[in-house]
């Protein structure tokens, strides 16, 4: 990922669902700059449908090593080709991940060689991580015209293998173009608070988070979109929002729905471990002020 992308961590499955609020005076609060990527790219992009070639381990930076084995995580758009005119209000990737298992319920967690997610950009901004071969992207506020759609392979925590991306170009062309999403503004501070689970909770395999957003619109359509005042989504952390990449390594996901699916795989059975809620910009920027929520849970 790099500077424009988000804080740069990036994600799990979320949900479309925007929270309507009142309009009235004030802007939510403006960020620090967004960052793109985890990294800058180390070698230019190959063919539009083809990854490029083997990775080497400095593929990110070296407060974030690669895993063993990285170089050989790679992935393919199998479609749709580049160029391709689209002119729905969004554009579905097939993508063929190879030399690794694709997993978001390790995200976030220590890496583990053959294990990992790929991230979706949209001109060299984060759109989200993705664990299938199929991730569709909205392009709600993307104008028309030429984009560059890139897919990168990505470990546990989020470090991107950026030799082996792959990228396609699309001309976004839509024949019923969506309303753009404006400024919103409140007459109180945005604020997130975790609702569930409740501080002491055990919790085990899959469950969800839940939290209470107000005076801010979540829209996980604009994922990856430039930044629209009162708008954005959250991310969930364990334990850490501090450390590389503004603690993308303890990212387990983003969700722009009051919802998170999370998941206790890779944790040690008997510990307990902090959820932490932060709320950010459309770019996944934290909030200068810092508006998030802490639950400390045990792992059954």
């Amino acid at each position: 990922m790099r500077p424009n992308f988000f804080w740069v961590t990036a994600v799990a499955a979320l949900g479309l669902t925007a929270a309507a609020c009142g309009n009235t005076t004030d802007k939510a609060p403006t960020t620090a700059t967004p960052l793109s990527a985890v990294t800058p790219a180390t070698t230019p992009p190959k063919a539009a449908t083809s990854a490029a070639p083997a990775a080497t381990a400095s593929a990110a930076p070296a407060d974030m090593p690669m895993q063993a084995g990285a170089e050989k995580m790679k992935v393919t758009i199998t479609s749709p080709q580049s160029g391709t005119k689209v002119t729905d209000n969004s554009v579905t990737l097939q993508v063929a991940a190879t030399g690794f298992d694709l997993t978001c319920d390790l995200a976030g967690k220590p890496v583990q060689e053959g294990k990992g997610h790929f991230h979706v950009e949209i001109d060299k901004s984060l759109v989200d991580m993705y664990c299938t071969t199929k991730a569709t992207i909205s392009l709600q506020n993307v104008k028309p015209g030429k984009h560059t759609l890139e897919v990168l392979p990505a470990q546990n925590d989020h470090a991107e293998v950026h030799a082996n991306a792959a990228s396609i170009e699309i001309d976004y062309q839509p024949t019923k173009p969506l309303p753009e999403i404006k400024d919103a503004t409140f007459a109180g501070k945005p604020s997130i608070k975790i609702v569930s689970p409740k501080a002491g909770d055990t919790v085990s395999g899959a469950f969800d988070v839940v939290v209470e957003v107000q005076n801010f619109n979540l829209s996980a359509d604009l994922f990856g979109k430039p930044g629209v005042a009162g708008y954005g989504h959250w991310h969930l952390n364990l334990d850490s929002t501090s450390g590389p990449m503004m603690g993308m390594g303890t990212m387990a996901g983003m969700s722009g729905t009051k919802t998170f699916k999370a998941s206790t795989a890779g944790l040690k059975a008997g510990s307990t471990h902090t959820l932490i809620a932060l709320l950010v910009d459309n770019g996944h920027a934290p909030f200068p002020s810092d508006i998030s929520s802490k639950v400390e849970v045990k792992i059954k």
